[in-house]
């Protein structure tokens, strides 16, 4: 059986052009976007290069996307004043990252663990499962494997690699700030779908990836200018780990 989409306010349903585009978008990117470019064939010179440490599993899967993607990704935005261990914690916890993000309203993205691995939902018709984020020191790469159920349009499902690049530095102000960055790869399962998605996800898929980074820039001043607010209300959710949120504590407080 099909999830029924639940009704959001204040959001008005988009219309059905517009959800369709998105969609596509989306399943290409899987929380990310960009200019589409050619994509990076097998033994392609430039072909990024991954962290060390991704279990052999992973880094199979993650090759083999890399080497046969339909297409590549890339986004970033100005530099904001988030600190770097901050950035680093909520990306060793991406569930507790998500349960932040929905607390401010700044996002629907949910992440949470089952025996079966990390999922994703987006908050929009975009399930699926994702790896760790593996890597560190400026450096991350994910794994997803997901799907966009839809109701009258075939279901588009395919699998993603997202390698998020990061760095502190002086900001426009002298004050540190971090500047982030985002590629993105991905191979759909239909051939058919990978042919005609292009055109349509081409107009949307920087906006989508925009999204993503900008999440974080606008979290970032958030916690800058009322950190104790934000510990607070996300005191009051039961479902927040109490032990990540005192570890985010302590992060944020040293």
């Amino acid at each position: 059986m099909r999830r029924r989409r639940e009704a959001v306010v204040p959001f008005s349903a988009p219309s059905r052009p517009r959800r369709t585009a998105r969609a596509l978008a989306c399943a290409l990117v899987l929380l990310a976007g960009a200019l589409l470019r050619p994509a990076l064939g097998a033994g392609v010179e430039g072909a990024p290069t991954l962290p060390p440490g991704v279990p052999p599993a992973d880094l199979a899967r993650i090759e083999k996307v890399l080497a046969n993607a339909t297409v590549s990704t890339r986004v970033e935005v100005a530099p904001y004043p988030l600190r770097l261990d901050v950035f680093d914690y909520l990306l060793d916890h991406p569930e507790f990252a998500t349960q932040v993000t929905r607390a401010l309203k700044l996002a629907r993205y949910r992440i949470w663990r089952t025996a079966d691995g990390l999922n994703l939902d987006e908050g929009w018709g975009v399930t699926g499962l994702i790896t760790p984020f593996y890597g560190d020191g400026g450096l991350r790469v994910v794994y997803a494997r997901g799907r966009y159920e839809q109701s009258v349009l075939p279901d588009i499902s395919g699998q993603v690699v997202i390698l998020l690049r990061y760095a502190d530095g002086p900001g426009p102000n002298g004050r540190p700030a971090l500047a982030t960055s985002m590629e993105v790869f991905a191979q759909l399962d239909s051939a058919m779908v990978a042919t005609f998605a292009g055109s349509i996800a081409k107009s949307k898929a920087t906006s989508e990836g925009l999204h993503v980074l900008k999440v974080f820039s606008r979290l970032s001043r958030h916690l800058e200018r009322r950190a104790d607010e934000v510990l607070a209300e996300l005191g009051k959710n039961p479902d927040v780990s109490r032990a990540n949120l005192e570890g985010f504590r302590r992060v944020l407080k040293p």
